[in-house]
């Protein structure tokens, strides 16, 4: 029963304060909109997958033996992809004005449960430049590790000209939209239930008994000619109320 008295109370509120809560809900909205659709940077990023080893398996060539040497080469491969001289070697073809530290902060390379699948990823907030670091990394990577480890099983897996354009990360519009709204409507909640809290103003006869305050009478002010119809109470302490009053 209490519980239901209070969400009473909380919906007379939201109702009383609603111009407020919808004004607030509406900025905050507009305001993360436009800050992640317009202000931000986008991310995009783009991915190419390279193969490592070969698929097929020789009879005459153990399986356990032909699986490792896979795995193993894979690993190596992976360790070679972020070294500085790929790095130099990406910065100088693209003539990229950043350190190798930052370049290495915009890859991603992962191997799923140890397979031959090395998938590299790159995020940009310029989707051609993505596309281009991807290329470049995957060709010369490979370059390097089939001179220096003498092999030649290992190649791109899919044409990077299948991909037209990079992925879209961030933002995303729609999401951004959803909880945006979310967000507004949430901070227009807690900005009147705060507002009221920290207002000590009764507007009814109904609010100073719930104050357990009584009305001692009513005072009606004629501003210019136009009567005010809604009378404002102002609840003092009865210390404050002997003090203006002469009591």
């Amino acid at each position: 029963m209490y519980k239901k008295a209070k969400m009473k109370d909380v919906v007379k509120v939201l109702k009383k304060r609603f111009l407020v809560m919808i004004l607030t809900a509406i900025c905050i909205t507009g305001s993360i909109i436009i800050t992640s659709l317009y202000l931000m940077k986008p991310t995009y990023q783009y991915t190419i997958q390279v193969l490592a080893g070969s698929l097929s398996m020789d009879i005459e060539e153990s399986s356990i033996n032909k699986v490792q040497e896979n795995r193993q080469l894979a690993i190596s491969y992976m360790d070679t992809i972020k070294s500085p001289q790929i790095m130099i070697g990406v910065k100088e073809e693209l003539k990229l004005a950043r350190s190798n530290y930052e370049l290495l902060k915009q890859i991603s390379v992962t191997n799923r449960d140890n397979s031959q699948i090395i998938t590299i990823s790159i995020k940009d907030s310029n989707p051609k430049l993505a596309k281009a670091i991807a290329q470049s990394i995957a060709n010369q990577s490979i370059n390097s590790f089939k001179g220096f480890a003498n092999v030649s099983q290992i190649n791109v897996l899919l044409d990077p000209n299948i991909i037209e354009e990079s992925e879209l990360l961030f933002p995303k519009p729609k999401f951004v939209i959803a909880i945006s709204i979310v967000l507004g409507i949430f901070a227009g909640i807690v900005l009147v239930l705060i507002q009221e809290h920290f207002d000590d103003a009764a507007f009814s006869d109904a609010e100073l008994e719930r104050l357990g305050l009584s009305l001692l009478g009513k005072v009606h002010v004629n501003t210019k000619g136009k009567n005010i119809r809604k009378v404002r109470y102002r609840t003092l302490s009865l210390t404050k109320r002997g003090e203006h009053l002469g009591y």
